[in-house]
């Protein structure tokens, strides 16, 4: 019997869990589930001398790419130490990253988690023994703290901007299909998508989803998907993408075939620079109308900065909120030039 993709990440991250209270049973993981207080290898004096592990989710899509790009380069300005792992999209892979990282001499964690539901177990006591800042993705009641976007309002946000565009061309309402993230993509991707359905009800602009499919945030993955809807429902309107790279891939499939000239892309958030590159190239009649800020130099900068103040003694982590968010702003023709930078890392 072949498992869905579902049911294939639901036995992985049943499986991690399982591996850690097993290992916990022998004695062999850390039997605390209190939070850690400090750095995992006692403060380090010198920020010459931290030792900071960031578990990366995937590097499949730009946006986690060009996190490792700023956080390499973070590093080697301020000093520190950067042991930098992906995991996949794969949660007992990340747990092996994780334990790995901390044996090499991690003193604080990163973590862009890969299952919010199933990590909370494994999640829990990793950061027992060592504090962890979450980035993009946290496991909510684990932690110490989360930088994250806002990923509701950044929807809504592109969502007014981009009911607005079909409002000035005469469009009532319209048809779409939308382009998702992959299965365990269980908070950030339905975020995105309230937030940008919200975004055009309070633009005023009635709709109707024609089809949903997965791009796995991947503009190659999106880019196919957006085809097999199309081949369906050839006469919508918009396609959404969840991030800017799925969008992208849409882009490819409309742009210069006339069989699709009516047909308009957006996503719900990134702001990637090839994505505003085109908002900007087609001003306010170009067929890419919005998208959200959601910036993963931001992003990393921030967590890599809590990291290394708990690891020097500076702060401590109960110095930190919960969660704290990055700035929420959609972007569109009418403000592009206020975001779009050709030499971007992102």
């Amino acid at each position: 019997m072949r498992l869905s993709n579902r049911a294939r990440n639901a036995v992985r991250a049943a499986a991690a869990a399982t591996a850690l209270v097993t290992l916990s049973a022998c004695g062999q993981i850390y039997p605390s589930r209190e939070p850690a207080q400090g750095p995992a290898n006692g403060i380090k004096p010198n920020v010459s001398q931290v030792v900071v592990g960031f578990a990366q989710q995937q590097l499949q899509a730009p946006y986690f790419a060009a996190m490792q790009v700023q956080a390499q380069q973070i590093a080697k300005e301020q000093g520190f130490k950067l042991l930098f792992q992906a995991a996949n999209k794969d949660p007992v892979i990340q747990m092996n990253q994780m334990q790995a990282m901390m044996a090499q001499g991690a003193d604080v964690l990163v973590v862009n988690a890969t299952s919010v539901k199933g990590q909370k177990e494994m999640m829990t006591q990793i950061a027992s023994k060592i504090p962890v800042t979450y980035i993009d993705t946290s496991v909510p009641g684990t932690g110490m703290t989360s930088v994250q976007s806002d990923n509701l309002t950044i929807g809504r946000e592109s969502g007014k901007l981009t009911a607005k565009r079909f409002l000035a061309m005469g469009k009532k309402s319209i048809t779409m299909v939308v382009l998702t993230g992959p299965a365990t993509d269980e908070f950030v991707g339905p975020n995105r998508r309230q937030g940008f359905l919200d975004g055009l009800k309070e633009g005023g602009l009635p709709f109707e989803i024609k089809a949903e499919q997965p791009g796995d945030y991947q503009q190659d993955k999106g880019q196919v998907a957006a085809e097999n809807m199309l081949a369906g429902n050839p006469d919508i309107d918009l396609i959404l993408g969840l991030n800017d790279s799925m969008a992208l891939g849409a882009y490819n499939v409309i742009n210069g075939k006339d069989q699709y000239k009516n047909v308009y892309v957006a996503a719900s958030a990134d702001g990637q620079k090839e994505a505003l590159a085109l908002i900007k190239q087609g001003g306010c009649t170009g067929r890419y109308l919005s998208t959200g800020l959601n910036s993963p130099s931001l992003a990393a900068e921030e967590a890599l900065k809590i990291s290394v103040a708990v690891a020097t003694g500076a702060k401590k982590p109960s110095d930190y909120p919960k969660e704290s968010f990055t700035k929420a702003v959609g972007i569109g023709c009418d403000n592009i030039d206020q975001y779009y930078d050709p030499n971007s890392v992102f």
